[in-house]
């Protein structure tokens, strides 16, 4: 028993690692003083170190229904897109719920773009699993609970799911971008 936990410890230190950014950070990037190709508007996604829930999850962010990229603990990323109207979403392949959002974007300007861990789903997930965990000693079947609470949670609702994506301000975000590093 005392090596599965090792072995779990250590897969735990590998995700961590493997799933924060990596990149430059965003203050030496040239991101900000990069010009914005025309009839283009640009995206800057990024994810504080604010909350360690899901520290070593990433959320996807996708455009019009396309996975663009994920968004890690501690990262930021950029994309442009056609002017119009577009839909953004943010949630956890394996995790029920997603939030969604509608953009009429401009060309020529920035959105920047918050995505942060749902303490509600968390607290469900750990609710749900600890139910379960009074039952039954199955492993599977505690997750199970868990995901069914996360479900239950996030039903019906826009913003629902892991993760919470919601649009920033340029100032508010250029501070908060600083000592985080692109994702990869």
């Amino acid at each position: 028993m005392l090596s599965i936990l090792r072995l779990l410890g250590c897969l735990a230190a590998l995700l961590l690692c493997a799933c924060a950014g990596s990149g430059p950070l965003f203050d030496e990037s040239e991101f900000g003083s990069e010009s914005i190709p025309d009839a283009k508007a640009r995206l800057v996604f990024f994810r504080t170190r604010d909350s360690a829930l899901y520290v070593a999850r990433q959320a996807a962010v996708s455009l019009d229904g396309e996975k663009i990229a994920g968004v890690s603990y501690g990262s930021f990323l950029v994309h442009e897109i056609d002017a119009g109207d577009h839909g953004l979403r943010a949630d956890m392949w394996d995790m029920p719920g997603q939030c969604e959002l509608i953009l009429t974007a401009i060309a020529g300007e920035t959105y920047y773009f918050q995505v942060d861990p749902r303490s509600e789903s968390f607290g469900a997930f750990a609710s749900g699993d600890l139910a379960t965990q009074l039952l039954t000693t199955n492993v599977f079947v505690n997750v199970a609970g868990g995901v069914t609470a996360v479900a239950a949670e996030s039903y019906g609702k826009e913003c629902g799911g892991a993760f919470h994506i919601y649009p920033v301000d340029a100032a508010t975000a250029i501070t908060r971008l600083g000592p985080l590093r692109r994702a990869n």
